[in-house]
């Protein structure tokens, strides 16, 4: 059984101070617990949003399984990319994958970036399409392009799973710790509990900022991830506003709390940037101004917004040039004979999709 103690460690070696970041070997390779937390929490949130976008949204998934595979190699990327940006990572030692630290800002800000790209270019394909029963012919179900929001409410929020997970790897490097305990009671709460709060080399207690964080986070995971689907007339898009918005927040609480090697210069700037696009996009979502760029073209919103110089004549009224008018109404006609032709055979089907259409979805320029 030697061999099985090896690879599974006992309860009291994962909670024992004297115990190594190291989880267990394969041969020679070690396996440390900050990557092994990682690697559950991101199975954990993927199994979280398959399980959203099959039983809840009920919307095709295999777009998803695509996005995972370019998703996951690209979040450690970010990841590794923003820890050298801000100096916990040094340039020289990019590919070392032992040494060197991980920034979550990073891998989220590329992920988002990859997803936008990739469900806009996905779900134009009739064979992602749903039936619509929002419509007044009810006997006649239209199929509906579903909207890239749709996807990321699922998908962005989820990332806080990884954060709950994940941060219990900085309590087993003994890393990112806060300031000094030096309440005498909290102190033997620490040793009792959370013994890797003692640093050997300073020989304090550490306020241990993955909990409190992690503890927020599971706060924030329930309101965001679970409750908001029930308030009605949220706008797809606002979970995942919401998430940004929560994620500036709880960052910001937990400078205060850094010891000065785990606080970064631009790391306040970070931190007020996502609460402020967060606090812009919010509003503007719910109330259906980013709404305009789902039914007609991003690219032409950014355009037309520079030319007439200001959001409130969007908020009013919003025009179509000549020439983007055209070019969606051949895609409509396009797919108009596909649509005809599937629309009795996907009569008697299950319904897959029956959300109120002007919440969140976007119809090629309809």
């Amino acid at each position: 059984m030697n061999w099985f103690s090896n690879i599974v460690p006992s309860p009291i070696a994962i909670w024992n101070a004297d115990s190594t970041p190291i989880a267990f070997h394969l041969g020679g390779l070690e396996v440390r617990w900050y990557g092994l937390l990682i690697a559950i929490g991101f199975i954990l949130a993927i199994i979280a949003i398959i399980c959203k976008l099959k039983f809840f949204y009920k919307v095709p998934i295999d777009p998803f399984y695509y996005y995972c595979l370019m998703a996951i190699p690209a979040c450690i990327f970010g990841a590794m990319f923003w820890s050298a940006c801000i100096g916990d990572r040094k340039w020289s030692d990019f590919f070392n994958f032992k040494n060197g630290g991980l920034a979550i800002q990073g891998g989220v800000v590329t992920n988002i970036i990859i997803g936008l790209i990739w469900f806009q270019y996905i779900l134009k394909k009739p064979k992602y399409w749903v039936r619509d029963l929002s419509t007044e012919n009810k006997m006649q179900p239209v199929l509906r392009q579903v909207s890239t929001w749709v996807y990321a409410d699922a998908i962005i929020p989820a990332v806080l799973i990884g954060q709950i997970i994940g941060r219990w790897g900085n309590y087993f490097n003994q890393e990112v710790y806060g300031q000094i305990v030096n309440n005498i009671n909290y102190q033997t709460w620490l040793s009792t509990h959370l013994p890797f709060m003692y640093v050997q080399g300073e020989g304090q207690y550490h306020h241990p900022l993955f909990l409190y964080e992690s503890v927020l986070n599971i706060v924030g995971l329930i309101l965001i991830f679970v409750v908001l689907e029930f308030i009605p007339k949220v706008k797809a898009g606002t979970i995942s506003f919401s998430y940004v918005l929560w994620y500036g927040i709880v960052r910001m609480c937990m400078e205060p709390f850094r010891m000065s090697q785990y606080t970064f210069t631009n790391t306040y700037v970070m931190d007020g940037l996502w609460i402020a696009i967060s606090l812009i996009c919010l509003p503007l979502n719910q109330f259906n101004i980013i709404s305009l760029t789902r039914q007609y073209r991003c690219k032409l919103f950014i355009k037309n917004l520079i030319l007439t110089n200001g959001l409130i004549y969007h908020w009013i009224k919003f025009k179509l040039n000549s020439a983007q008018k055209k070019q969606d109404q051949n895609l409509i006609n396009h797919y108009q004979n596909w649509m005809d032709q599937n629309r009795k055979q996907n009569q008697n089907e299950h319904c897959l999709f029956i959300r109120k259409s002007n919440e969140f979805l976007y119809y090629l320029g309809r």
